[in-house]
């Protein structure tokens, strides 16, 4: 569009530039989708990585149990294969208990990390300290819950939890376990973990 100011000795043209919006939104709008594939690539990578180590676990579990001739069952067979939670009764207790998110077990329990086909020593315990901590259910790992609620162990039973590091600690090493010698946490990241618990107490 075009427009002309008349002046007695001169005559100036004045021109509107609609493309000075249309590019300035042109912009926005590269910038937004850059942003959003930026967003979206990151995530897919974040994805790909959990499903990746997701594989490596359940794989080195099953070799696990298998190379110790363990009578574990799967969390969630025989329905499905993807749940990375075993567990072993030990003993399977006397006085029936029922389990829920918000349920409070005093318990006994030793950790150790998973190596390879064999079980590294205890990075926690609280076996030898006479005392017996409660926690609420719901507040525990995932490992924990999966695996006490599938098992409905009895109080006064002992159970056994081996687990992938999707249901522990995931990709964090837990720095309050101190280091080895080499610079390794105990409990490094991606750890696959095997806990025997013993139940004294359930209460709702």
């Amino acid at each position: 569009m075009l427009k002309y100011v008349n002046l007695p000795f001169l005559k100036f043209k004045t021109i509107n530039l609609p493309f000075e919006k249309s590019c300035m939104n042109r912009w926005l709008g590269i910038i937004l989708c850059l942003v959003i594939f930026a967003g979206c690539k990151k995530t897919d990578d974040v994805a790909a990585s959990v499903k990746a180590q997701s594989a490596i676990d359940d794989a080195s579990l099953v070799a696990y149990i298998k190379a110790n001739n363990l009578t574990a069952v799967q969390v969630g067979s025989p329905k499905t294969d993807t749940i990375g939670v075993w567990y072993v009764i030990e003993d399977p207790g006397t006085i029936p208990a029922l389990y829920t998110s918000s349920t409070s077990v005093t318990v006994s329990y030793t950790a150790s990390v998973i190596n390879g086909t064999t079980l590294g020593a205890p990075f926690t315990s609280t076996t030898d300290s006479g005392f017996n901590p409660s926690y609420v259910l719901g507040a525990t790992i995932k490992g924990w819950q999966l695996g006490i609620e599938a098992a409905k162990i009895n109080k006064g039973g002992k159970i056994r939890l081996l687990m992938s590091s999707r249901y522990a600690y995931g990709p964090y090493p837990q720095t309050q376990y101190g280091q080895y010698d080499n610079g390794n946490y105990k409990l490094p990241a991606n750890a696959l973990l095997d806990f025997e618990i013993t139940i004294f107490d359930v209460t709702n």
